[in-house]
C-alpha cells in the first residue's frame, strides 16, 4: 500500500512540474507566484503523504487531521495565489 502511494505522489510530482512549465509559458510569474505555487505543492504533498500514511496504518483520526491541517491551508494558498499572483500576469 505505502509503496503505491510513493509511485502516484511521484507521478503527481512529475505532474505538478509539467503543470508548473506551462503555467510559466502563459503567465508571468514573479518572486511571489512562484513562492505561493512551490508552498501550495509542498503543502498539498505533505496532506496526501500524511492522510494516507495515517489511513494505511489504520489511525482514521489522524488521516483527518491531516486533511484538515494540511490539506485546506492548500486550497486556500492556491486559490489567494491564483487570484493575486498569477490571473492579473496572463500574457497576451
Amino acid at each position: 500500500m505505502m509503496g503505491l502511494m510513493w509511485y502516484l505522489m511521484g507521478m503527481a510530482t512529475t505532474g505538478a512540474v509539467w503543470g508548473y512549465v506551462a503555467l510559466n509559458g502563459r503567465y508571468r510569474l514573479n518572486g511571489k507566484a512562484h513562492l505561493g505555487l512551490a508552498s501550495s505543492f509542498a503543502l498539498a504533498w505533505l496532506c496526501v503523504g500524511w492522510s494516507w500514511g495515517s489511513f494505511a496504518e489504520g489511525e482514521p483520526q489522524s488521516g483527518a487531521m491531516g486533511l484538515i491541517c494540511f490539506g485546506l491551508p492548500t486550497l486556500i494558498v492556491v486559490a489567494f495565489s491564483w487570484r493575486n499572483y498569477i490571473r492579473p500576469w496572463k500574457r497576451a
